[in-house]
């Protein structure tokens, strides 16, 4: 009949331990536990010790109760004996009441009367008992995370999303960056978390399932493919509203800056509902697996389980694209922000230390490549402590590249790499991994012939619209909006890309050492000297149709501080509601409003 009093000692014991510690869910991990290793108590499976009286005098602790829960206390001790003391210390100093030994009494009736009762105990923890403490745990795992998660939601809706409209941040913008975070929002507070509170924390001895009420989830997991599929651009637009609006960066760091927040940026916070859904599936494989064959819950976790990994699969496709973004940053970090790298259309595949032959005397000199799916590029170590690590001697295409093995009975483990714009003669540290670099650059090679045949179709048809597409963006609109876009920046022929990037939208002449580019601030396109005027309100130069609207603007507007300010506003509006610099837009937008 001891049986409820130890399940009451355990459940309380229990809640000790995994109360402590958990608040700060930051769910690093994007496909492990995060955070869960440490929830659970110690132990393989979180049960031992939890209940048991410690006996100080033994010296042998309680065995841990195994994997399956069969230790009983005639076994030897398991090898987690130190484990094992520092816990029966701490369990001691909280064990309550009738259980608190006074330490003047007679040690060895102690020991003897201590051994009597601990049998007594892990016989009756039977091994059902034991399983339905493991689903426990899963369970108040999934309602600590849960609550954690209810607070960076609230974080993001009422705090960062809240503050931002406040401070008139365009309301399309906010749509951008936080999506349908609200309604995912009161979902879990008002739905998901009060029904996981009430099932794990009062029903649970009467109802002890999950399944049920994480069947009911699924229908709601559209919202997060809404979420999970705007993410890419919900980032970008954080970076460049970061960037570009002093109002906007204010907010997020004034906020960022306050403890709720730990110390972590809104772009970490905004990676959590991408995460939680892998989480869900986590627990739910680790509930089932816990869950005896015939048990009620199974069909209903089963279901729910089968829904979730569905969405969990969009999930971490997201996450990987965060994954590779995140490579490409910090290679264009390394290189000191050598151009284009960030852009979604690159694909980095490998990198490492190799050496050149030098043509001219034999020598083998210090260099490090970059892989892409797309170029090489060829870099030389900088020695210096901060920021840049190489700068780019060469950036060599993929397209029409071939990769040579030498055989020089001198000089082993070199390689030859044959591009457009240069050959180099390598040298690896050893023969595999010469053979991987070898490998790996055909691979790229070959791929990227393959996808070059399927948008040579593309390309016929592409290129004949190409005539009427207004030319370069202005600076504002980021080109990396999609693949897609990568991919039509790939198809233009690079010919074609020089002779645009090389003439003035003015009179079409090329740029040279005497007819200098300069960029209109207005629309960004490439202009002249002679196409272009400096504005001297806004000192800043711009072309010659740009300059006319705002020459006529301000005309109209009399020219005051006020007007001015205003036309700036409306130039900004302009910017931001990402026009594709067509002047006419433009020009309407300034005549709309005087």
């Amino acid at each position: 009949g001891m049986d409820s009093p130890i399940t009451d000692e355990l459940h309380k014991e229990h809640q000790r331990h995994s109360s402590s510690g958990v608040e700060n869910d930051h769910s690093e991990g994007s496909g492990k536990h995060a955070d869960g290793e440490q929830e659970r108590p110690q132990g393989p499976e979180g049960t031992e010790a939890n209940g048991k009286i410690p006996n100080r005098d033994s010296g042998i602790d309680s065995p841990s109760c195994g994997a399956e829960g069969e230790g009983f206390p005639n076994e030897d001790p398991i090898e987690e004996e130190d484990r094992n003391d520092s816990i029966a210390t701490e369990t001691e100093s909280c064990v309550t009441g009738g259980n608190k030994r006074d330490s003047t009494q007679d040690e060895d009736s102690d020991l003897d009367e201590g051994k009597e009762e601990e049998e007594e105990m892990y016989l009756s923890l039977t091994l059902s008992n034991l399983s339905l403490l493991k689903l426990l745990n899963i369970a108040k795992e999934l309602l600590q995370t849960e609550e954690a998660y209810v607070k960076r939601l609230n974080l993001l809706d009422q705090v960062f999303c809240a503050r931002l409209t406040e401070a008139s941040i365009p309301a399309e913008v906010i749509t951008g960056i936080f999506s349908n975070i609200s309604s995912i929002y009161l979902f879990h507070q008002q739905f998901l978390l009060p029904e996981l509170q009430t099932r794990i924390t009062q029903e649970w001895s009467c109802n002890p399932r999950i399944g049920d009420i994480l069947q009911k989830l699924a229908p709601f997991l559209k919202m997060y493919g809404e979420y999970v599929k705007n993410f890419d651009r919900a980032m970008e637009l954080v970076s460049t509203w970061t960037q570009r609006s002093a109002q906007f960066k204010s907010v997020v760091q004034s906020i960022q800056k306050q403890e709720v927040c730990g110390n972590l940026t809104l772009q970490h916070h905004m990676l959590e509902p991408v995460q939680r859904i892998p989480r869900y599936e986590l627990l739910l494989k680790d509930y089932l697996k816990k869950l005896p064959a015939g048990a009620a819950d199974h069909r209903d976790a089963q279901n729910a389980l089968e829904l979730i990994s569905t969405a969990a699969n969009h999930s971490n496709a997201a996450i990987r694209k965060m994954e590779k973004m995140h490579k490409l940053l910090e290679v264009y970090e390394k290189l000191g922000g050598e151009e284009d790298i960030v852009n979604p259309a690159n694909e980095f595949i490998k990198e490492g230390h190799i050496k050149k032959m030098s043509a001219k005397n034999g020598t083998a000199q210090d260099r490090y490549l970059y892989l892409f799916n797309n170029m090489v590029l060829y870099c030389v170590p900088k020695l210096r402590l901060m920021g840049q690590k190489f700068s780019v001697r060469e950036r060599i295409d993929i397209a029409g590249m071939e990769v040579q093995e030498n055989v020089k009975q001198n000089v082993p483990h070199t390689f030859t790499i044959i591009g457009k714009q240069r050959s180099l003669e390598l040298q690896a540290r050893t023969a595999e991994e010469k053979d991987d670099w070898i490998k790996v650059i055909l691979a790229t090679i070959e791929k990227h012939k393959q996808n070059s045949e399927t948008f040579k179709a593309f390309n016929i048809s592409f290129s004949r619209d190409d005539e009427h597409t207004p030319d370069t963006p202005g600076p504002w609109i980021s080109t990396s909006t999609c693949e897609a876009d990568g991919a039509q920046h790939e198809r233009k022929s690079s010919k074609k890309r020089e002779k645009e990037k090389e003439t003035c939208r003015g009179c079409s002449e090329a740029f040279h050492f005497t007819k200098r580019k300069h960029h209109c601030k207005i629309c960004g396109a490439a202009v002249c000297g002679k196409c272009s005027k400096v504005s001297e309100s806004r000192n800043s130069r711009m072309c010659k149709p740009c300059f006319e609207v705002l020459q006529g603007a301000e005309g109209t507007a009399g020219g005051g501080i006020e007007p001015k300010r205003k036309l700036e506003k409306q130039l900004s509006v302009a910017q931001s509601s990402q026009r594709t610099g067509k002047v006419e837009e433009l020009d309407q937008e300034l005549g709309g409003h005087h």
